[in-house]
């Protein structure tokens, strides 16, 4: 919900670019989602295979995003926006915490 309140603000202002605060939102809900339902019984089983899974999600992150900034292409995603969309998660758990507490 929090990253469809920021794609519309981003529409509205018409900076940072929606797509990218989309692309952003969508890479870090997807990697969520793969750890909690692919990762997460192995995990579980293995606690300290917990580090290795987060560091190679990690710098899988970090390797896409250079990709796409990097690119030559016409379609570069909005850095500011990657990063409002990525922080969509952070900003949303914590104010699920706050909230159940």
């Amino acid at each position: 919900m929090l990253v469809g309140v920021s794609v519309s603000v981003a529409l509205l202002l018409g900076h940072p670019g929606a797509g990218s605060v989309l692309l952003g939102g969508g890479a870090i809900g997807l990697s969520v989602l793969l750890f909690a339902v692919g990762l997460g019984p192995l995990v579980r089983r293995r606690p300290r295979l917990a580090i290795g899974v987060l560091f190679v999600k990690l710098l899988t992150l970090v390797g896409l995003g250079w990709l796409a900034f990097t690119s030559r292409t016409v379609l570069r995603p909005d850095p500011i926006g990657f990063a409002l969309g990525l922080t969509c998660f952070p900003v949303a758990a914590v104010w699920e915490a706050v909230r159940t507490r």
